[in-house]
């Protein structure tokens, strides 16, 4: 039986570094998203676009265990920096996902994080981090090994492979001490607005689900691209770089699935 895979991107030009990878690649709408269909190495692949943000990424992943489950999830994309040592072009593995937004502000103003409160198969959970499947980080670590990743425009280093925490919110953090105050609370390499939705949607329908991530900014170095005029992030001349390492580690991954790798 051929195993299926479903990957989400929140941007289109995230999906389109592995979306050029796909063999027999033809476009079949999930419901309201663009989904791409197609293989590699013998795996089927729905390459889906599910827009950015903790909504989008919830909404999608839904309508997908909905509507036609797969047997893998995975989910790729760019991520601003927790760490100093953390460059442009590095790749995070994320072992586990927390969402850093959930929390009680107190009367006194002080904030306490809640972590996850979900109902799985008629049982309430509560958590506070969702950890990735074990068995997908042990493969991605093994194919990281093989992979050599291109250095990203203007710096000389070689990235490197990180495995770690992947913080979630609607936010973009800026200031570097509540940076380190988050890296602090929750040991997070970086954060983004997608994973921690979609390792909710997926623990619910028992999905094994893994967040692959590379650095696009990291505010602690100043290292970040421009804004656009509302003050979020703009891709600007590095649409073509964002998400590109991380998606040839997850190439890497399928390929591997494809070869057998035990999953």
């Amino acid at each position: 039986m051929t195993t299926r895979i479903a990957v989400i991107c929140a941007m289109d030009s995230e999906a389109a570094h592995l979306r050029q990878q796909l063999v027999g690649a033809a476009e079949q709408p999930l419901a309201r998203w663009r989904r791409t269909r197609g293989t590699l190495a013998g795996v089927s692949v729905d390459l889906i676009v599910s827009g950015i943000g903790m909504v989008s990424a919830s909404a999608t992943t839904s309508a997908l265990c909905l509507l036609d489950p797969p047997d893998l999830l995975l989910n790729y994309g760019c991520a601003g920096a927790h760490r100093l040592d953390l460059g442009p072009g590095d790749v995070i593995i994320g072992d586990r996902v927390v969402h850093f937004s959930a929390q009680i502000v107190r009367p006194d103003g002080t904030r306490d994080y809640m972590g996850f409160d979900y109902v799985a198969d008629g049982a309430r959970v509560q958590t506070g981090s969702i950890p990735t499947a074990p068995e997908l980080v042990a493969l991605a670590q093994r194919c990281a090994a093989q992979v050599r990743l291109p250095a990203w425009p203007g710096y000389a280093t070689m990235p490197s492979v990180h495995t770690g925490t992947v913080a979630s919110a609607d936010i973009w953090t800026q200031h570097s001490e509540t940076i380190l105050s988050l890296h602090d609370l929750h040991g997070s390499l970086c954060e983004e607005m997608e994973a921690a939705a979609i390792a909710q949607v997926a623990a619910i329908y028992g999905i094994p689900f893994l967040p692959v991530k590379d650095v696009s900014n990291n505010e602690l170095l100043k290292a970040t691209g421009g804004a656009t005029e509302r003050g979020w992030p703009s891709l600007g001349e590095q649409e073509l770089e964002v998400g590109r390492r991380a998606a040839m580690l997850v190439e890497a991954i399928l390929v591997e699935v494809g070869s057998g790798a035990p999953v």
